[in-house]
């Protein structure tokens, strides 16, 4: 998995992009929930880019205990480097879109189940991922609609791109399952 960024990634956490800002809808984070493996049901889930907290008050929702940083925040917290002290059982995020590839290859590094929102777009990396550690995909039969940095949302906020939960240790049936998303799901925001 390259280290470098890719032509138009910034190569540090601190540049902030426009399109490092997205924040992922309550249904997106289901998706998830709904397939944490069973050591995490009743442990400590570790949110690394929590931007303005959409992931962490989902999993809270379900009764999930959870730890809210953010790369962008707080450089102590920048989890390319950064393992927090408090113990935790699984890494969920939706990382800035500019550094997907290297938290994939952190959270490779922890060794801990994660799940990592990414687009589906097939790049070296991702099959990397999937090949070399046994990744698996979590494939969402519709595009993710984001909430844009001005407050767009729904239809109005409708992605360029199809979105993927790029998971490890999550235990799947098989390399990429299939979930349907129906149009009455994507209304909880």
């Amino acid at each position: 998995m390259a280290t470098k960024p890719k032509r138009g990634q910034r190569a540090t956490p601190n540049d902030t992009q426009e399109r490092d800002c997205f924040q992922t809808p309550n249904y997106a984070t289901d998706i998830v929930v709904a397939r944490l493996p069973g050591s995490v049901q009743s442990c400590h889930i570790w949110e690394p880019c929590c931007g303005e907290g959409k992931i962490v008050d989902r999993l809270k929702h379900y009764g999930y205990k959870v730890l809210g940083t953010d790369i962008r925040i707080n450089s102590e917290h920048n989890c390319l480097v950064f393992s927090p002290s408090e113990d935790y059982d699984c890494i969920v995020t939706n990382p800035p879109f500019s550094l997907k590839s290297k938290m994939v290859k952190r959270f490779i590094e922890l060794n801990k189940p994660f799940a990592i929102l990414v687009p589906g777009d097939w790049s070296g990396w991702l099959i990397g991922a999937i090949r070399e550690y046994q990744c698996q995909l979590l494939m969402p039969t519709r595009r993710i609609n984001y909430i844009t940095p001005t407050g767009k949302q729904g239809k109005e906020s409708a992605a360029q791109f199809h979105s993927v939960w790029l998971t490890r240790y999550f235990n799947l049936p098989q390399t990429i399952t299939f979930i349907e998303l129906g149009k009455e799901m994507m209304l909880n925001i």
